[in-house]
């Protein structure tokens, strides 16, 4: 039964819209769901194939869209006239997984057939009072995804069941093109958000194919993709023959502190590899900074910070003068001197050859790690090491447009998730 409230309106809606929203019984909205639990092609006398119709299961259903790239199962024409008798899905109806993960929408892409399959359900809606895609959309967001949360059940695995369904309560537009009008913004951002990801995989996987590429691999001295202006073999030589390797001196625990000089630890430098900020950033005085770095010396532009405890082999280019210090044993300290072209080198340590090095020669025992002689003892390929290459640049260039990508993506997901809070009405 609908629950009318005249105060009961989103913070912002589209204009020549002022009804207020009703509330009703998740299942009022639903004309039937179909589930075919439990169902398999084995107590169909029948076994999956390798073509045909594609079953939907929460295997390939994922947040918004199917993936078909996952290992599916298909049906024949018999498997599928069997398994889905009178119950043929549609394009646009929603898809919801039950369990293993719950919670997962998406919606029929196309006019294809499809076998709907295992821990996941489809709503034949009641057209006259919610469309399909108000309807994915209001699945889709957070605040339902937490009411759903607390109606699941069972161990490990916690699912949702028909039955549980009957417990959850939605607010909706009476209108029906308002509903359209907020599902078409939603749509737009999703579409946005999968273009961004999209872009930001294409570039991640053209850096990963250029670093296997632009270093010579085992028992080469070229690489197998090279500008044309440079013809001469490549050098091999062992890092510590090149530049100093070494530490600092020690700074206790009792001598950190919550501001002056950045004090780093092995987590900060896999945080920024992700570009995360830790939420637990550590400091020393700016006394002991100039204390120890009279002592150790002072870390610099083009310096090469690298984790050797945890995730080992993570490098930190160092790129201003900004005063900074670290953790001893955590980290090993590259000092450049402005020998190797700082990109080069950063660029060197993520390549696979020295990342099998480092990955080799890990200590032996429960945990591996990286250590100063294994650093000085790391091979690396030299080039002019005073001039500046298109190699590093061209990687560096890829980089600096997968992070822009990556903060619009954010930035897309921020605006998502406040248009939620402001385009639906919180019950």
């Amino acid at each position: 039964m609908e629950n009318n409230d005249k105060n009961r309106v989103p913070k912002l809606r589209y204009p020549g819209y002022t009804d207020p929203w009703v509330q009703r019984s998740f299942l009022e909205n639903i004309k039937s769901i179909i589930d075919f639990r439990g169902k398999t092609p084995k107590k169909l006398g029948m076994t999956w194939s390798k073509t045909g119709y594609l079953a939907l299961s929460a295997r390939n259903v994922k947040n918004g869209y199917i993936d078909t790239n996952v290992d599916a199962h298909y049906g024949n024409q018999e498997l599928y006239d069997k398994w889905m008798i009178d119950k043929e899905l549609h394009k646009n109806q929603v898809l919801f997984t039950t369990e293993a993960p719950m919670g997962n929408i998406a919606q029929i892409p196309d006019e294809r057939k499809y076998i709907l399959s295992q821990r996941t359900m489809a709503f034949n809606v009641n057209s006259e009072k919610i469309t399909e895609d108000f309807l994915a959309t209001l699945l889709r967001s957070p605040k339902t995804f937490y009411k759903l949360k607390t109606l699941t059940s069972g161990g490990t695995a916690k699912g949702i069941s028909q039955n549980s369904l009957t417990g959850l309560k939605i607010v909706v537009p009476k209108s029906l093109e308002e509903q359209q009008s907020v599902a078409s913004l939603f749509k737009k951002l999703d579409d946005l958000i999968a273009l961004q990801q999209r872009k930001i995989e294409h570039l991640r996987k053209k850096k990963a194919g250029l670093l296997q590429k632009m270093f010579p691999k085992d028992g080469a001295d070229v690489p197998e993709v090279r500008f044309p202006e440079y013809t001469d073999a490549w050098v091999q030589r062992k890092l510590g023959e090149v530049i100093d390797v070494s530490s600092v001196k020690r700074i206790h625990q009792s001598e950190w502190s919550n501001s002056g000089v950045r004090f780093l630890r092995a987590r900060d430098i896999v945080s920024a590899s992700k570009n995360k900020i830790p939420k637990d950033a550590l400091y020393i005085s700016v006394e002991k900074y100039k204390k120890y770095s009279k002592i150790s010396g002072k870390v610099e532009k083009e310096d090469l910070l690298v984790t050797g405890v945890g995730s080992i082999g993570v490098p930190l280019l160092i790129t201003n003068d900004k005063p900074l210090y670290f953790k001893d044993g955590n980290i090993i300290w590259f000092k450049n001197q402005h020998r190797i072209q700082g990109d080069f080198l950063y660029y060197s340590f993520i390549s696979d050859s020295i990342q099998r090095y480092i990955q080799k020669n890990a200590g032996i025992g429960t945990v591996g790690t990286y250590t100063i002689n294994s650093g000085k003892k790391t091979p690396i390929f030299c080039l002019n090491t005073m001039s500046k290459n298109p190699l590093a640049l061209c990687l560096k260039n890829l980089t600096t447009s997968s992070l822009f990508n990556s903060e619009n993506l954010n930035i897309s997901n921020y605006k998502k998730e406040d248009f939620y809070n402001k385009c639906l009405f919180k019950l």
